[in-house]
């Protein structure tokens, strides 16, 4: 049997372009796999931040009393936080000298902190509450009850 030139298969410069050609193929897909998991893992870890924010947050808002205070510190792996509860002031464009109520509006603010291979990220979380006005002399003996 006479075989031709057109009928003996592939040479082995064409399996070895092919298998050139496929292994670029994998390794670009496994790098667009590898940059997914990262992107999942970073997502991961913002939504638990936001998770441990929002706990944060309603634990000061649920209190029965607020008290001015900043608290801070670490939940979970590698989640850092600080709790600001605070009156509102100038900042929030109230003038307390000129507002005479018998109620105040307290600042509640919350941060997380936690690093990641790229470096140092925060989630910031903030509200305010409308809250009896105690006066001056009946915060700080709460302050002190405590």
């Amino acid at each position: 049997m006479k075989l031709f030139r057109s009928e003996r298969g592939f040479t082995l410069i064409e399996i070895s372009i092919a298998i050139a050609v496929l292994g670029v193929g994998v390794v670009s897909a496994m790098q667009v796999f590898g940059g997914a998991t990262q992107l999942v893992r970073a997502a991961s870890r913002r939504s638990e931040a936001v998770m441990h924010a929002k706990a944060l947050m309603d634990a000061a808002l649920w209190a029965p009393e607020m008290v001015n205070e900043e608290s801070h510190g670490e939940i979970g792996e590698g989640f850092n936080w600080q709790r600001v509860i605070r009156p509102a002031g100038p900042e929030e464009g109230i003038d307390p000298e000129k507002l005479s109520t018998d109620v105040r509006l307290a600042v509640v603010s919350v941060l997380i902190e936690w690093t990641e291979p790229s470096g140092a990220k925060s989630y910031r979380v903030g509200t305010m509450r409308i809250e009896p006005d105690l006066g001056e002399e009946a915060g700080q003996q709460q302050v002190k009850g405590q």
